[in-house]
């Protein structure tokens, strides 16, 4: 596409998306062509970091934080899928994403809550308490990754520590 033309696509669509998609229109009163390219935009802002062939290993955690469970899901990826579209291209081992992390990521959307429980529980900075478990498991990542505080460095140390509840 070029000189800033549009092009016309074909997309299957199922019945009930497609009555979801005539539903918001009328609702917004707009054309379904209309909801469909803001859903479009919608997409590649949230997962605007793949785009970027530069971003890898910790500058997708925030793609993973915001869409992760939806993307595995829909993709059906596991662990070793999800590792290497994080860490397939990363030189510098201070830039990778650790297995554990990635483990946990590839399995949110799949594990039974309490499995999450007890996974979670020996990382360090996250202790039983008062955040829902996927706020505790992305404040972790964030924290770990996008945020780092000196304090990550030891794990004993819990000044800051993640609550979630049991």
């Amino acid at each position: 596409m070029t000189d800033n033309k549009t092009q016309l696509v074909s997309v299957r669509v199922c019945p009930s998306d497609l009555e979801k998609l005539g539903a918001i229109a009328r609702r917004l009163r707009v054309r379904e062509s209309e909801i469909l390219r803001f859903a479009l935009r919608l997409a590649f802002s949230k997962l605007s970091p793949l785009h970027d062939d530069t971003a890898h290993g910790l500058d997708l955690i925030p793609v993973f934080l915001k869409c992760g469970p939806e993307l595995m899901y829909h993709f059906d990826m596991d662990a070793r899928t999800l590792d290497t579209i994080m860490n397939g291209e990363v030189a510098d081992p201070r830039k990778k994403v650790t297995v554990e992390d990635i483990e946990l990521l590839a399995a949110s959307h799949e594990m039974p809550s309490h499995r999450h429980h007890s996974r979670l529980n020996g990382l360090p900075r996250v202790l039983p308490g008062r955040l829902d478990l996927s706020g505790a498991l992305q404040q972790y990542l964030y924290d770990k990754y996008v945020e780092p505080k000196s304090d990550m460095a030891h794990p004993g140390s819990c000044s800051n520590a993640v609550q979630i509840p049991l």
